[in-house]
């Protein structure tokens, strides 16, 4: 269950920085008209449950280590936008943001990860100098 918390945390991460909010209060009405307050929490645990392996992990994503994180008073919102601006990305390429207490993990669109490693490595954020490199696959 340890494993869940971390993805449902990165879930909230990446809804905070979803660039559609009419879409996710449209869907928020309709469940709150549909949903018993009391099923709700259920309704989220059956569908995170039901959810495919493959759409926890971005299958068209590439995950970024970034040296900026909780400690640098910042937030993912702001991080995605510095990462948007320096790069030239779009911020639908952002796919999602872990934010730790002294790094993140950034997930981006694969085709364009390494112009955002060229393009931010090096740069200044909040004081920093910003070291962003691809992250290390897990080993099972």
């Amino acid at each position: 269950m340890a494993d869940a918390s971390s993805e449902i945390k990165a879930l909230v991460e990446e809804m905070k920085l979803y660039n559609n909010p009419e879409e996710l209060e449209k869907t928020r009405s309709f469940i709150r008209k549909n949903v018993p307050l009391s099923m709700r929490g259920y309704l989220l645990a059956y569908l995170y449950i039901k959810m495919p392996h493959a759409a926890k992990k971005h299958e068209n994503g590439a995950s970024l280590y970034i040296n900026v994180g909780k400690a640098s008073r910042s937030n993912p919102k702001e991080l995605a936008a510095f990462i948007v601006s320096e790069s030239g990305i779009g911020e639908s390429d952002i796919l999602g943001v872990s934010f730790r207490q002294n790094y993140s993990f950034v997930s981006v669109n694969k085709d364009l990860a390494k112009t955002v490693v060229d393009k931010v490595n090096g740069k200044e954020f909040r004081g920093r100098k910003v070291k962003i490199n691809f992250s290390k696959e897990k080993e099972n």
